[in-house]
């Protein structure tokens, strides 16, 4: 009931075909498992993502420091949710697309926290749980509770979409 291993291929690694010389580039394919480690598929383009890719998009004015990375929901709980955030941390919000990228991004501590409110199913969160988890990172459901990939009988409670989930980087 709980991500053991899993793998994120990222198709733009540079964010786009080609490289800073023009070379085509290939995708980058990294792996974890969960409490073990994690690195990237021999043969891959090197990751050059890391701490805070945006800051060629950030002044440190417009988007200030730390980022709560969210998708671009208007659910209510989410706007809640955001607004704690960046009550917290007096921080910015950052849109990040799909589950697996938004959880990628806190394993590379690139946000000091990410978070939705529903995702689609186990699928969307198995392989990036397992490679957040490989680099010591944590993610539990809005209430605190571990994630659970599928209903356990007797909890009441559906798939880990209907709690929705947080996920912070290592040493948060």
């Amino acid at each position: 009931n709980e991500p053991v291993a899993g793998a994120i291929g990222i198709p733009f690694p540079n964010g786009g075909l080609t490289d800073e010389d023009g070379e085509v580039v290939g995708p980058t394919v990294l792996h974890g498992i969960a409490e073990v480690g994690t690195g990237i598929l021999e043969g891959s383009t090197p990751l050059k993502r890391g701490p805070f890719p945006l800051e060629k998009h950030c002044d440190g004015i417009s988007y200030p420091r730390p980022h709560i990375c969210t998708g671009d929901s208007t659910a209510p709980v989410m706007t809640a949710a955001t607004q704690a955030l960046k009550d917290r941390y007096r921080g910015s919000n950052v849109i990040y697309g799909g589950a697996g990228n938004k959880i990628l991004a806190a394993a590379l501590g690139e946000v000091t926290v990410a978070l939705q409110h529903k995702v689609g199913g186990p699928w969307d969160l198995c392989a990036p749980t397992a490679v957040l988890l490989g680099f010591g990172g944590k993610i539990t459901d809005f209430f605190g509770e571990e994630i659970s990939m599928y209903q356990s009988e007797g909890t009441g409670f559906g798939r880990s979409n209907e709690r929705g989930w947080i996920a912070t980087p290592p040493n948060m």
